[in-house]
């Protein structure tokens, strides 16, 4: 099972500094509410890594002039 201090080194490993995640602030997690509930998910933006780095092929996980789903990212908008 990897963790998330893994999956860091393996960018630290490759040269690359992947940015902390804007949408939940590194904590890979978001909370929300759901009636009179606070709820906690994982992010959609990091899928709960807590970096992201964004896809330099899209914007939004769709091809720019096909708009099919983003083959370098497979549709996520980052790579993480």
């Amino acid at each position: 099972m990897l963790t998330t201090p893994t999956v860091i080194d393996a960018y630290e490993t490759l040269g690359i500094t992947a940015p902390e995640c804007d949408e939940c602030e590194g904590v890979g997690a978001v909370t929300y509410f759901h009636g009179p509930y606070e709820r906690e998910r994982e992010c959609d933006r990091c899928h709960g890594i807590g970096r992201s780095l964004p896809c330099p092929h899209c914007t939004d996980g769709t091809q720019p002039g096909t708009g099919e789903t983003c083959a370098t990212c497979d549709g996520y908008g980052s790579l993480c």
